[in-house]
């Protein structure tokens, strides 16, 4: 059986995009789907049930075996997390604070402890978020190390179960000290070299990192790679709204089983424009794993 997806829901808050969210992830995946309230008390297990079922009718979500479970802790962020690790599951799904403009996630403090050491990838939807049309483009960040290679892996293999279009994007900050941070070890900038053409190398160089790791793809999905010489957080704010989701690592280096927040990753989690998966360090539990877990699952 594959592994649960592990939604967190307030019954209290008007949004159920989390729930939403997690119903068609488990429609996808064909996972078994646990809807966990934190500390609800009877009235509020009610009104969880209650909009379970109606979600439910929403999305036709027949055939997902559904779970309403309470844990009890005063601590959302750290309920789910135990609860994650008891039930071996292979996803989290929580959503954003209600604060702010609907449709941006805002980094509340369940989604924002979890990102600290999750023991599976964790899913983070923004406030309002309505599914659309389905999973038709998919974005991945991807940058040229173990946890690049695992997002792209794993949003290669959404895709191609979705029969959806993949971006692969990456961006290096521009400016010539950083240009030099970045390349001098290699070789590849002479010194002297203005501005421009440090640049210049810099996304010839990020296009040629892109077209190796898509080379080692089966070729089964449309791909289409896009290099940027800007900031790497801007570049992919801007980009997600015109995406249906977006994956990304945590940095390849720091604590294992943690995205270290104040990076490019925190901000996808406070301002991306559709829902994020993030992939912490070390997690043994991978989105191609879910997947591949599921064979017979619904496509999109």
């Amino acid at each position: 059986m594959a592994k649960p997806i592990i939604v967190g829901y307030d019954p209290k808050s008007s949004d159920r995009s989390p729930v939403a969210f997690a119903l068609r992830a488990a429609r996808f995946t064909g996972a078994p789907l646990v809807v966990a309230c934190v500390g609800s008390d009877e009235e509020q297990a009610g009104d969880a049930a209650g909009a379970l079922e109606e979600l439910q009718r929403k999305v036709d979500a027949e055939g997902v075996e559904v779970e309403h479970a309470e844990l009890a802790g005063a601590s959302a962020a750290r309920a789910l997390h135990e609860a994650a690790e008891e039930r071996d599951a292979g996803m989290l799904v929580v959503g954003s604070t209600g604060r702010g403009a609907v449709g941006k996630i805002l980094p509340g403090s369940t989604a924002e402890r979890l990102m600290h050491g999750a023991p599976c990838p964790i899913a983070i939807v923004p406030h309002g978020w309505q599914a659309g049309a389905g999973l038709n483009t998919l974005g991945v960040a991807y940058v040229d190390s173990d946890e690049g290679r695992e997002a792209l892996r794993g949003a290669y293999a959404l895709a191609r179960r979705a029969g959806a279009k993949l971006r692969v994007l990456t961006a290096v900050k521009p400016g010539v000290r950083t240009a030099y941070a970045g390349m001098e070890a290699g070789g590849d900038v002479q010194r002297g070299k203005g501005e421009t053409d440090v640049e210049g190398e810099l996304r010839v160089r990020a296009e040629h990192e892109l077209r190796r790791a898509i080379a080692d793809l089966d070729g089964n999905v449309q791909v289409e790679s896009d290099a940027f010489v800007e900031d790497p957080g801007d570049v992919l704010i801007s980009v997600s709204q015109n995406l249906d989701l977006l994956v990304c690592g945590s940095r390849g280096y720091g604590p294992m089983r943690a995205v270290l927040l104040g990076g490019v990753s925190r901000r996808l989690a406070a301002e991306a424009h559709c829902p994020v998966i993030v992939l912490p360090r070390g997690v043994e539990s991978s989105l191609e794993a879910l997947i591949a877990e599921a064979p017979g699952a619904a496509a999109a």
